[in-house]
């Protein structure tokens, strides 16, 4: 609720006092859905993999000014950086900084292996993804026994797919118009709530133009917040 990040994998971690590392403390008996305990090194494989030159990961930019990244033990991992970085702690916790065990990595793409409270079923390309609860999940147990993601873009496909009780929740709705009448059917609940998405104005101050403040002060004028704020 506050904003800050939670224990997960890591139950604690603390940075050096000059920032330029931090140590995290892994949760013990946490295993991958293969049975296989999670260790440091799994931590070290994860992130050196995500940050090789080769990687596809699609948010490379997560782990950047992260040098070095050290198995101490089996439960603590030392990423060293080459500069201050007050959003690792955010980064680490973004999808694209999923641990992974080196023995799935390369079938990952069809048959993800992870720790979390869901273990991979099954994958339709085009259709669905089914996944079943993992009995030896290290946290509190999920509370479905199964859950099936259905791809639907269409609309009108979506429409009706609700209203033969073919999914029971479709968040962000491709179909705005249609709200009303959910919200006239009994069977449903619409509930209309904020979206964590955002648009952002970003410049790199290390560079000209936005280097010289005047010109960054001046963008900041010369924007109009109220028509923004509008639509």
């Amino acid at each position: 609720p506050d904003g800050s990040v939670l224990p997960g994998l890591a139950e604690s971690w603390e940075p050096a006092p000059d920032g330029l590392s931090w140590v995290f403390h892994l949760r013990e008996g946490a295993t991958f859905h293969d049975g296989v305990a999670l260790t440091a090194e799994d931590v070290a494989f994860s992130l050196d993999r995500a940050m090789a030159p080769d990687s596809l990961n699609a948010q490379k930019g997560l782990f950047e000014g992260i040098n070095e990244v050290t198995a101490i033990d089996d439960t603590t991992v030392e990423i060293g950086l080459d500069r201050p970085k007050g959003d690792l702690l955010f980064n680490l916790a973004w999808g694209d900084a999923a641990i992974v065990s080196p023995a799935s990595a390369e079938t990952n793409r069809t048959n993800p292996v992870g720790t979390g409270p869901f273990r991979f079923q099954d994958w339709v390309q085009g259709d669905h993804v089914t996944l079943v609860r993992n009995p030896d999940y290290w946290g509190e147990p999920a509370k479905l026994d199964k859950v099936t993601f259905k791809f639907i873009s269409d609309p009108t496909a979506a429409f009706a797919a609700m209203m033969a009780g073919d999914v029971d929740a479709f968040p962000v709705f491709p179909a705005p118009e249609n709200l009303p009448q959910f919200a006239a059917d009994p069977r449903f609940r619409v509930i209309v709530g904020s979206t964590e998405g955002e648009t952002i104005l970003a410049m790199n101050n290390a560079k000209p133009p936005f280097d010289d403040i005047r010109v960054r002060e001046a963008i900041g004028h010369a924007i109009d917040r109220k028509a923004i704020i509008d639509g």
